[in-house]
């Protein structure tokens, strides 16, 4: 049976589902048909959305008559990553490579691998006739370039949808191995792209050195008035206005899912760290907004030199929101402020290129308490409770428009290394998820 499983993942794995390529726009297809085709063989009835040119939105209903029976929602998203820098990965990104107890590949982790739980999970409860509850997938196609079209596909599929009573949004991880976590809020987005000219031409450094402004001298110059590097803080006027302040006994309850200094940098493989919270070092990233640059193209890169003064940088950069703060808030003070602090001279565009909300969820409703008591029971250990700082549009807006619980879990390692080189997914742990899943599938809420 495990053969058949890992035989599964694989076919899905070697889809390169790649969202944010558009060459690859027929790798979504060919993703979306492969779930197509297996729900439909276990029985479930198939709805697809789409709006535009998005992905299609596939959601999938089977019912189990059982008049006691909850409808459970399942969401979870097929598209992946770019697998680069390719030449990092020690195996091909595309195709499962099983090694040292650990699965890799691109969206092994995240998602296809919850995705490949589920389904199987939800199967073999339908084989064994165990199954007590009704199920609803919902898998979307564009989660890793901001889930654009999603909420107008559930506005779609809202008649369906509203029989939900409980939704589990199974693209989180877990604390440690073996010890399980619900997650109960997460960080909103804003993701920005901004194009900077100062001419029509490149030019020679020498010739035209001192005499002409440099792009990435101002990228350089703006992006240092936005953030301070010695502390971390965002100087964008008004951008901290709305921040949530935390209660001691929020704060008291994660302390449970501490983390010391070295064992972040030793996770996150850097040679230092920074910290807004001196008391809390490990909630900076999960309690307060914070704005990174992701990616910068400007001038020669090539291999040598070329001395040249480049005409136009891009400069990709992303903010990220925690309660209280609003997206088309932070949108207007952060387009304020690189109006303000530009040269005249220069030509700009910026473009909002995603947006998503804080999340964040009640974790004393009974649905959550009854899955943290599965967890515990099938991982033999005390279920977390735990913020996390990444973002899933699809858990605020499933809860905005249709008003039920979200249990956000998930059975990745600290170690998964998603979005990058050598994502992987603990072999042990995926095994134990699916076991996981059918407890909690099959339970009585």
């Amino acid at each position: 049976m495990n053969q058949k499983i890992i035989s599964l993942l694989s076919q899905f794995i070697s889809i390169q589902s790649v969202s944010t390529d558009n060459k690859r726009k027929g790798e979504l297809l060919r993703a979306a048909d492969f779930l197509t085709e297996y729900l439909t063989s276990l029985g479930f009835q198939i709805h697809r959305y789409k709006k535009d040119q998005s992905p299609p939105l596939v959601v999938a209903s089977y019912t189990c008559n059982d008049p006691r029976a909850k409808t459970i929602g399942i969401y979870g998203h097929y598209d992946v990553q770019p697998e680069d820098p390719i030449g990092e990965w020690e195996s091909p990104p595309f195709v499962l490579t099983k090694k040292n107890g650990k699965m890799y590949g691109r969206g092994v982790a995240d998602n296809k691998g919850h995705i490949i739980q589920n389904v199987v999970s939800i199967s073999q409860l339908i084989d064994t006739k165990k199954l007590r509850n009704n199920i609803i997938f919902i898998f979307e196609g564009e989660e890793e370039r901001g889930s654009s079209s999603f909420e107008k596909c559930i506005q779609e599929a809202i008649e369906i949808l509203s029989a939900v009573d409980v939704f589990y949004i199974t693209d989180v991880g877990m604390y440690d191995k073996n010890v399980p976590q619900i997650l109960y809020g997460l960080r909103g987005i804003v993701y920005f792209e901004l194009i900077l000219e100062t001419g029509k031409l490149d030019l020679h450094s020498g010739v035209w050195g001192n005499r002409v402004i440099n792009p990435v001298q101002v990228a350089v110059d703006l992006f240092s008035k936005i953030k301070n590097l010695d502390t971390g803080k965002i100087m964008i006027p008004g951008f901290y206005e709305d921040v949530k302040s935390f209660s001691k006994t929020e704060r008291k309850l994660l302390t449970h899912v501490s983390r010391s200094d070295n064992d972040q940098k030793e996770e996150a493989a850097t040679y230092m760290l920074m910290s807004l919270d001196k008391n809390q070092p490990y909630l900076s990233a999960k309690i307060y907004p914070s704005l990174d640059i992701n990616g910068i193209i400007s001038g020669y890169t090539g291999e040598g030199s070329k001395t040249v003064i480049p005409r136009k940088i891009l400069v990709k950069f992303s903010t990220r929101l925690v309660e209280y703060q609003k997206p088309e808030k932070i949108i207007g003070a952060v387009s304020k402020f690189v109006k303000k602090e530009l040269p005249e001279s220069i030509k700009y565009q910026l473009h909002v290129l995603d947006s998503a909300k804080p999340f964040y969820t009640d974790f004393k409703n009974p649905f959550i308490t009854k899955t943290a008591k599965i967890l515990e029971d099938v991982f033999g250990n005390k279920t977390r409770y735990n913020r996390s700082g990444g973002s899933i549009p699809a858990a605020e807006i499933l809860e905005r428009l249709l008003g039920k619980p979200i249990v956000l879990t998930g059975f990745t390692l600290p170690d998964d290394r998603i979005h990058a080189p050598q994502e992987n997914f603990d072999e042990e742990m995926f095994f134990k998820g699916i076991d996981a899943f059918q407890k909690i599938y099959s339970a009585r809420f």
